[in-house]
């Protein structure tokens, strides 16, 4: 068995905090922060719920994630619609609109590459201006690219309207987990950061039924622009309720304002943050980050401006790795291809109604993430086997859906069509319980304190631009010959399968587990260069930062 990690500290609710910040010694300072980063975790749902303010600060901030989720399902769902069509593609032979699969690649590689443009200002913006200017600047942002969307009247306005709500998504992916890294407890910052593929799933489903509502009572007048602009409305009432709630309870990130030396600003703003909790100590929290950017400053000069470069050096680099490849591997596994192409495969397996397919299998999804999250801050389980588990079984989704299609060599029975469906359902669930959660988990977790906001930007660009690769050459490789294509159809699945394959054994040898762990423990098995394996089992002592030439401990 195991060895069990052993407590070296006292629980928080135990410090002394009699004396004033003012009274407080640096060194007195120092050690109880050091007591408080080495205690064991508490039950992450009594953590959750025991500061409600707080999460509702976190559900505020995760509630931007809407409209990614939006824009992901959008494309597919106004091309259903005929009044769209009409004002933004061409009139065919037959008398029909169409969008040329031309425009179409300009639209999707604009949004992805101005998305990832967004995720570096975004990064560089929270460092310079701070977190909860960024976030504001994402309620701008989001207005703005909604706006020329509505007023778009043909392709090329469309066009410009991708790329700034690309942008803006690309802010909003950068900005929003660096500062729910930064305020949720350690108990339950995983479950806090998980928060942001469960709200980009709602945003999907709820463009889904909006469309198909708004197409099914105006869609049949191919005049009446109502049924694509209605859901496009939507979009302007998530940035304007963010900002409501976000004037009344966003305050700055205590972690950005100690490294910037604002000290008296970063506890009144823990004091914010935490003022309706019980029995809060403001002093033994504020006590944990001063210790974990002091040993922080013992590795480096943390007053020191930061760059992209030092996330690529040394034990950073492993860091950026952990923060990046969690996520990138939901893609190179086949999520754009049983994502954004469900409904193409619920199509294929003879559905008669492929939305009703495309809206069970979010929910599904839904579910999944929200089971998650019991998972992600146990004991017994955690975010490896979690992202672990999940790529394993997209894998083994891919792995059948290409043997399927081999099988039935693209002639679809009922029986046939159906195994398909399943597969994909199972993907979206498998995607969920994975990459999905714990994905967001290691992107806002992997990151020392001061390159935090960059290593999160450098987490999700990575994933940004593998989809932007796989999303411009998905259409060609699905392109059947028996469609008159050069591509593979449905048997693309064997690539995935292979990708799939080896990111399971990348995660197994590479990702760490960080469940239950401070970021001061964090930081000392990364400088000890502890293997992935044996992160969850590591006796932390807090020595570390000067002494790096000490050896890791057995567990």
């Amino acid at each position: 068995m195991e060895p069990e990690l052993k407590s070296q500290a006292i629980q928080l609710e135990d410090v002394d905090v009699e004396h004033k910040a003012g009274d407080v010694q640096e060194s007195e300072i120092l050690r109880l922060g050091a007591e408080v980063a080495l205690r064991e975790g508490r039950n992450p749902w009594k953590v959750l719920f025991e500061n409600k303010k707080l999460l509702l600060l976190i559900i505020v901030v995760q509630f931007n994630s809407v409209i990614v989720g939006m824009e992901y399902s959008l494309p597919g769902n106004v091309l259903g619609i005929n009044a769209f069509l009409k004002m933004f593609g061409v009139e065919t032979t037959t008398g029909t609109y169409n969008v040329p699969a031309k425009t179409l690649t300009i639209w999707a590689a604009m949004f992805a590459f101005f998305q990832s443009i967004g995720q570096c200002f975004g990064g560089w913006q929270s460092d310079y201006f701070g977190r909860r200017f960024c976030i504001y600047s994402v309620v701008f942002w989001t207005y703005l690219g909604v706006t020329l969307e509505i007023i778009a009247h043909n392709w090329q306005m469309w066009t410009g309207a991708k790329i700034a709500i690309g942008f803006a998504t690309g802010v909003m992916q950068s900005a929003v987990p660096t500062y729910v890294a930064e305020v949720a407890p350690r108990e339950c910052r995983a479950i806090t950061l998980g928060l942001c593929h469960l709200t980009a799933i709602f945003g999907a489903l709820l463009s889904t039924l909006v469309t198909y509502g708004t197409n099914m009572k105006w869609g049949a007048n191919i005049n009446d622009l109502r049924a694509f602009r209605v859901p496009l409305y939507i979009g302007l009432a998530v940035p304007t309720l963010c900002a409501v709630f976000e004037i009344g309870l966003l305050v700055e990130s205590p972690w950005w304002l100690l490294m910037h030396g604002k000290r008296d600003q970063a506890r009144k703003s823990l004091e914010f943050i935490h003022s309706w909790q019980r029995d809060r100590n403001i002093e033994a929290l504020f006590a944990e980050l001063e210790y974990t950017l002091q040993k922080e400053a013992a590795y480096k000069e943390l007053q020191r401006q930061s760059s992209y470069l030092e996330c690529f050096r040394g034990v950073d680099l492993r860091r950026s790795f952990c923060a990046a490849f969690p996520q990138m591997s939901s893609n190179l596994a086949g999520n754009s291809l049983n994502g954004q192409y469900a409904t193409y495969f619920f199509q294929i397996a003879g559905s008669t109604d492929p939305l009703v397919n495309s809206v069970i299998t979010s929910v599904v999804g839904m579910l999944a993430n929200v089971g998650a999250f019991f998972g992600l801050e146990s004991k017994r389980i955690g975010r490896r086997p979690l992202l672990l588990a999940g790529i394993i079984l997209n894998t083994a989704c891919m792995l059948a859906i290409a043997l399927i299609a081999e099988i039935t060599n693209g002639v679809y029975t009922r029986v046939g069509g159906i195994m398909l469906t399943f597969f994909v359902a199972l993907f979206a669930t498998a995607n969920a319980i994975g990459p999905g959660v714990a994905g967001y988990a290691y992107v806002g977790e992997s990151g020392s304190s001061r390159l935090r906001a960059k290593t999160t930007t450098l987490g999700v660009l990575g994933n940004a631009i593998v989809g932007l690769i796989i999303n411009v050459a998905l259409p060609w490789m699905l392109n059947a010959p028996s469609a008159g294509g050069r591509g593979w159809g449905v048997k693309t699945a064997w690539m995935f399968f292979i990708l799939g394959f080896a990111c399971c054994v990348i995660i197994y040898l590479f990702i760490p587990e960080y469940s239950g762990r401070t970021y001061a423990q964090i930081d000392e098995m990364f400088l000890r260069k502890v293997p992935a394996r044996r992160f969850k089992t590591f006796q932390c002592s807090g020595d570390y930062g000067r002494d790096l030439n000490l050896q890791p401990q057995r567990a």
